[in-house]
């Protein structure tokens, strides 16, 4: 068997050309139509450099190009490494180099994922579309070799792909498969299956992930069809369902986890082939998937075996799941210390030999020898085996049982974590002195991650603990990928040690709500829903003291162990579902969602928490005309929510149709809110700022993506190891890589610290463009470069190129205190009780991120002007520039250049939310119909506010602008 796989699948697609070959959403494409953009693909890499032994990376989104650049990556000679668009930069970087790959392929922005350390070539889909369809519709000339000689016995060992999985040394390593061992999996796994045309595989796997191989190219040898699902859908089992019915799946595989998931987004009788991988299956899970399917299969196999290795048929009501049998070409020992076989049913070292096993490590010839033995018992002369490092042992009918490691590598969620490695990353970091990362089970049996910390130097009380904890999980994050980042982080005075002098994990203590939520003050349930859900996520999580404020995500509930949550909330009687669940941030969150209406305050519109992935403003929903702005119900709801008073202003067809008061803009002195009182806007600022710094572009004052250190004059821009540019784009857009500057507000009658002496506590963690981090920094660098290059305060700069030519008469950036007059139109803030903020508010000194005051009128005159600008009818900002603003800042995020942008809906909105100690802002609008709303409280519980008046205007405001 010399053949490529490229090469099955082009016979595939010459013989039933017209047949469908991939289905992505809408669009299917042909066998003829993949094969014919494949190639093109493959002469522009060659025309790029690629050809035989290269190691291409590939950095894409799943879509209708996922496929044919994979096969014309092979078809150019080459192999890919795929590189999860999901990891640091700093993790990227290293694989590439660790792989030697040269050569990337992408699209859209992604490249910038890859930070400043990658210095090769680059391939966009999207930007070199034209050329590429250009290019022949045949496949190019093979090199010479082993490629231009079907015969030649060395195209055996030609590279398919490399895939990294973590390492015990601190750093990921390289597993380099062939194509001869994935060629043999596919027609095993054909065999197994009789797969064949009629036969459509759901592929929803990360690329990053091994089993994603099968799910993608063994329906193309056997002519069926993939059923591709893209980002969203493979980030949601509730879209999946629906992919399966409406695209006809026969066969789905998962692992224990995902299939976890797809059931409690209500997977139910289905006539499917269904398989599980990737770590071991509970036999309660088993059972109950194998009721609800035609046939379940068992697969296990480490990545350095290609894939699978044993495959095991579950009968019905399984009391034990096995791995089964080795698969074609392949062979598997029981061995013990001596590497002597044990006999029948006792444990020892499970090993593989066979046509699976990979190459070795890239470049890491020690480890591959230590890994890959030479293989005494059966194969040919010189073959080796592989140590898996997992426990087995054979039963009397032949089939293999695994029961663990011997080592301290664990599966979480599928995937493979050493231990060591996030160990090895903590200890590099100068303020820890000793660390042991253990993974912990919880109540519904599902595995965590817990860090135990002995810091360097006692941190100064609990606010020091938490800032320490912070930066840990900042600096793990920039190395690491999500899921290998510690749920908890307790500091110790020192590690537990049993009586050999080495940790006794077994003495470490539980973790307690301070090791998972760091930055939350704990708040209790206040009804009936919030009490059942604080109870179950502690019996279910393990966590004592559960706040209503606490983000689910902090107290351990990834997207696997939330579905014990809904269990366990189900059971109790609440009417939860999945959805629910993902889409809720904080328990609070959840108890509105599942109660319909609003309950208390959460973490607001503009949190200034550092949030990676920000979620939709509104849903898609046009504002009814007429709306009676004097609504009887929104007095009601400022009463029932404890705030004082609000203002509104409502848009439509792009203009403003009319702004109503309500309540008291002072719960103390009882002034009334009126149509010019100025209330806090917070983040809001941002928007404003961004605005101002775009007019500064368009008149060649300044140039978003030139080096900062041009333009200040005070100091010099924070600069990261690799010394890369900080521009502009960096800084509106979130992506700076700065530090936070402290989460201090201070009263009016206190000293805050000036502009500079903020600076100067400001470091440069990440590489510009690699990480999406809110931080007040990127504000107040910002503010400062715009006071050196302009010489003017921020205030005044903002009142010549923002309020004055808008017309917002009522907005300034001046704090009360500093303006006219002593009886100006003001609302004071007020708590979650109703009771006003002492001295009426709270300042910071970076008046660019947080310093904004306005009216809903004010607001809603700079939200028409950019969306006027964006369709070029503005005599300020160009179009050009406006869509800059609207753009999205980070794959993943909302945020643009200081904006909020929801682009997951017909419509696109914009706008943003702002929050303040007292105060809840938000603006939305739709940048078609130009419809949307500005609302502004003075009070903390101000969101729900923002709930009714949405639902008012006919809008879903569940999850109103971050």
């Amino acid at each position: 068997m010399t053949r490529y796989v490229h090469e099955v699948i082009e016979a595939a697609a010459a013989a039933t050309p017209d047949a469908v070959a991939v289905q992505v959403g809408a669009e299917t494409i042909s066998y003829r139509e993949l094969d014919t953009r494949a190639n093109r693909i493959a002469h522009q890499l060659r025309a790029a450099g690629a050809g035989p032994e290269s190691v291409v990376g590939v950095l894409l989104s799943r879509g209708p190009e996922t496929l044919p650049c994979l096969l014309g990556i092979w078809k150019a000679g080459g192999s890919h490494l795929p590189l999860d668009t999901g990891l640091p930069a700093e993790r990227l970087t290293y694989m590439l180099d660790a792989a030697g790959a040269r050569l990337v392929v992408t699209e859209g922005s992604l490249a910038d994922r890859l930070g400043g350390g990658y210095d090769g070539d680059l391939v966009h889909l999207d930007r070199d579309g034209d050329a590429i369809a250009a290019r022949p519709d045949t496949a190019p000339e093979p090199a010479p070799g082993p490629d231009s000689d079907p015969k030649d016995p060395a195209r055996r060992q030609r590279l398919a792909y490399t895939l990294f999985t973590s390492g015990s040394t601190g750093r990921p390593k390289g597993v380099q498969i062939g194509q001869y061992a994935l060629l043999n999996l596919l027609f095993s796994m054909r065999e197994r299956y009789r797969s064949g045309p009629g036969h459509a595989w759901l592929a929803s796997t990360s690329l990053s992930f091994d089993i994603s191989m099968a799910e993608l190219y063994l329906p193309l040898v056997t002519g069926g069809r993939v059923v591709l699902a893209d980002d969203a859908e493979a980030a949601d089992p509730e879209a999946q369902l629906r992919l399966l019915d409406r695209a006809g799946v026969t066969h789905v595989q998962a692992t224990p986890a995902g299939w976890k998931l797809l059931l409690a987004a209500g997977f139910d009788r289905r006539p499917l082939v269904a398989v599980t991988t990737g770590e071991a299956c509970p036999p309660g899970l088993a059972r109950d998937l194998r009721g609800r399917v035609d046939r379940l299969y068992n697969q296990y196999g480490p990545t350095e075996a290609t894939v699978w290795t044993t495959v095991w048929e579950v009968p019905p009501e399984p009391e034990t799941v096995l791995i089964g049998r080795p698969i074609h070409n392949h062979r598997a020992y029981v061995l013990d210390a001596a590497q002597q076989p044990v006999p029948v049913g006792v444990v020892g070292e499970l090993y593989l030999g066979g046509a699976g096993l990979a190459r070795g490590y890239v470049g890491r010839p020690g480890l591959t020898a230590e890994r890959f033995v030479p293989e005494p018992f059966g194969g040919a002369p010189g073959s080796r085996m592989y140590c898996t490092g997992d426990l087995a042992r054979f039963r009397p009918d032949g089939e293999l049982e695994c029961l663990g490691r011997i080592d301290r590598q664990v599966k979480i969620r599928g995937y493979r974590i050493e231990l060591p490695e996030i160990e090895e990353r903590l200890l590099g970091h100068e303020a820890v002195r000793d660390a042991v990362v253990v993974d912990l089970e919880d109540a519904g049996g599902e595995r965590w991650l817990a860090a135990y910390l002995v810091p360097a130097a006692k941190p100064d009380g609990a606010d020091g603990e938490d800032l320490l904890v912070q930066e840990l999980r900042g600096h793990l994050s920039a190395s690491l990928p999500g899921y290998m980042v510690p749920a908890a982080f307790v500091l110790l005075d020192a590690l537990p040690l049993n009586p050999a002098g080495k940790v006794d994990r077994r003495a470490l203590p539980a973790p307690g709500r301070a090791a998972l939520v760091a930055d939350r003050e704990y708040v209790a349930p206040r009804n009936r829903t919030e009490e059942i859900l604080v109870r179950t996520c502690a019996e279910v999580l393990g966590v004592a003291g559960v706040g209503v404020r606490d983000r689910l995500l902090d107290l351990g509930a990834d997207s696997m162990r939330i579905v014990h949550v809904m269990g366990a909330a189900r059971r109790a009687g609440l009417a939860l579902t999945l959805r629910m669940l993902l889409d809720s941030e904080t328990v609070e969150d959840l108890a509105l969602a599942i109660d319909g209406a609003p309950t208390g305050t959460s973490e607001g519109p503009g949190s200034d928490s550092d949030r990676g992935v920000q979620q939709p403003m509104t849903t898609n929903t046009a504002v009814p005309r007429g709306l009676a702005l004097t609504e009887p119900r929104l007095p009601e709801v400022l009463a029932e929510h404890r705030v004082p008073g609000a203002a509104v202003a409502v848009l439509q067809d792009g203009g403003l149709v009319g702004v109503q008061a309500y309540g008291l803009r002072n719960a103390e002195t009882g002034a009334p809110v009126t149509l010019r009182t100025r209330f806090q806007a917070g983040s809001i600022s941002k928007h404003v700022t961004a605005f101002a710094v775009l007019r500064l572009v368009a008149a060649d004052v300044l140039d978003l993506d030139a080096d900062i250190d041009g333009y200040l004059r005070t100091r010099r821009a924070p600069r990261s190891p690799a010394g890369l540019p900080l521009t502009l784009r960096h800084l509106l857009g979130n992506t700076a890589g700065l530090s936070s500057t402290a989460g201090t507000w201070w009263r009016r009658d206190e000293t805050m610290p000036g502009l500079s002496a903020v600076l100067d506590g400001v470091t440069a963690e990440y590489e510009p463009g690699a990480l999406f981090r809110k931080a007040g920094s990127h504000w107040a660098l910002t503010e400062q470069l715009l006071l050196d290059v302009t010489g003017r305060q921020f205030e005044e700069l903002t009142q010549e190129l923002v309020f004055g030519p808008l017309g917002m008469r009522d907005s300034t950036f001046l704090a009360p205190e500093q303006g006219d007059s002593p009886e100006q139109d003001v609302a004071a803030g007020h708590d979650q009780h109703g009771r006003a903020v002492l001295g009426g508010h709270l300042l910071r000194p970076v008046h660019a991120g947080s310093g904004l005051w306005s009216t809903p009128a004010d607001l809603a005159q700079l939200a028409v002007e950019i969306r006027r600008a964006r369709r070029g009818f503005s005599d300020l900002l160009p179009a050009e520039l406006a869509a800059e603003l609207l753009t999205e800042g980070f794959p993943g995020s909302f945020y643009g250049l200081g904006t909020v942008v929801d682009r997951t809906v017909t419509d696109v909105e914009f706008g943003h939310g702002g929050q303040t100690p007292g105060f809840r802002a938000l603006i939305s609008i739709q940048l078609s119909t130009g419809n949307g709303c500005v609302v502004m409280t003075n009070g903390d519980n101000g969101r729900n506010v923002h709930h009714v008046v949405a639902t008012l205007l006919g809008r879903d405001s569940s999850d109103q602008a971050r």
